[in-house]
């Protein structure tokens, strides 16, 4: 559920590395810029979640909305996430990161 959003909100410091997975996936990277490729290699990743079945936000995983806060909270928490993330977390971006998986809204320019 959460790759996509995750891969969202790191474009900015790894959008050669999403270039190449675009690229090992079979998408076209002709005539692309590295962020376009990034940003069709997060749709198709959202793409092949649906098709095999992965629920595409945190609300339809039943999170509830009051526990959006503890669950950034939480999340902070798991240091081999964290501290192996290409870009730094605090708690309002990972706050912003957890909003948009619930909503399903890959869009937002809290990310």
């Amino acid at each position: 559920t959460m790759l996509p959003y995750v891969m969202k909100y790191n474009r900015a410091a790894a959008a050669a590395e999403m270039t190449e997975i675009g690229l090992a996936l079979g998408l076209d990277g002709r005539d692309r810029s590295t962020g376009e490729m990034a940003d069709a290699t997060i749709d198709e990743i959202g793409r092949l979640f649906g098709a095999i079945g992965i629920t595409p936000t945190l609300a339809k995983l039943g999170l509830p909305a009051d526990k959006l806060d503890w669950t950034a909270e939480q999340a902070l928490g798991i240091d081999r996430l964290i501290k192996n993330n290409p870009r730094p977390f605090d708690l309002a971006a990972m706050r912003g990161l957890i909003q948009a998986a619930y909503d399903g809204d890959l869009a937002t320019d809290v990310m």
